[in-house]
């Protein structure tokens, strides 16, 4: 059958409205969530086979709640909470040589952001001064919704027909794959990357530079609370 994400997120809101699994209260239970007209914000919803993820946010933190959904012969249930950090993955290029529009014609990618030597950067006090370099960015995916590994995936595809012209700019660019990685501290999972996209990267004359950060409360112990109220 399809999954409905209406459904999917009926359940998850119900469940929040009076939980009935202790992973909800150990989750969920510390956190404050976003809310929108009262109930808690559903920043994306990921379909599976058989089970949905259903993300929520929780307040001034950088990483999502997320709510599994389970699917199958038409019944629904909740079935699993996790963290999920929120990840963003970036091909980033600085050159001191090169435009920002240079590496667009070179590459064949249009960027998600760039500047070029001197153009203005704003200041404080409303003062401008000019960038000293050139920083072109192609991250497609930035930080939405998603596990990191499909999001590396997701970039590789983008810019496999390209690597060998990304890769002759190394001898006047400074070429990354950047990696932002903001998790829930008593749930960091690691970053999952395989001999072929080690390859990829590699093909492009790319390094690796990867940011972790961890915040977040200790979990939560089981007890009675709903959480579509919290503002």
């Amino acid at each position: 059958m399809t999954a409905s994400p209406h459904r999917a997120v009926e359940v998850a809101l119900a469940e929040l409205d009076a939980p009935t699994h202790g992973l909800t209260h150990q989750f969920f239970g510390p956190h404050s969530l976003e809310m929108d007209h009262g109930l808690p914000r559903v920043h994306a919803v990921i379909p599976g086979d058989e089970v949905d993820e259903v993300y929520f946010r929780p307040v001034s933190e950088d990483y999502f709640l997320v709510m599994l959904v389970e699917h199958h012969d038409g019944e629904w249930s909740m079935c699993g909470c996790r963290a999920e950090a929120r990840s963003r993955v970036a091909l980033s290029i600085v050159s001191t040589e090169l435009t920002a529009e240079a590496i667009t014609r070179a590459t064949g990618l249009v960027p998600t952001e760039s500047w070029s030597t001197g153009d203005s950067r704003p200041q404080d006090r409303g003062q401008l001064k000019p960038y000293a370099f050139t920083r072109w960015t192609f991250c497609p995916d930035g930080d939405l919704p998603g596990k990191f590994e499909h999001k590396l995936a997701r970039l590789l595809d983008l810019t496999d027909d390209a690597s060998a012209r990304i890769r002759a700019l190394g001898s006047v660019c400074d070429i990354n794959i950047l990696v932002g990685y903001q998790g829930y501290a008593p749930q960091m999972w690691g970053l999952p990357i395989d001999a072929s996209e080690m390859a990829r990267i590699a093909a492009m004359g790319a390094g690796l530079d990867v940011d972790l950060y961890a915040s977040g409360p200790e979990f939560g112990e089981s007890g009675q609370r709903s959480f579509r109220t919290e503002e």
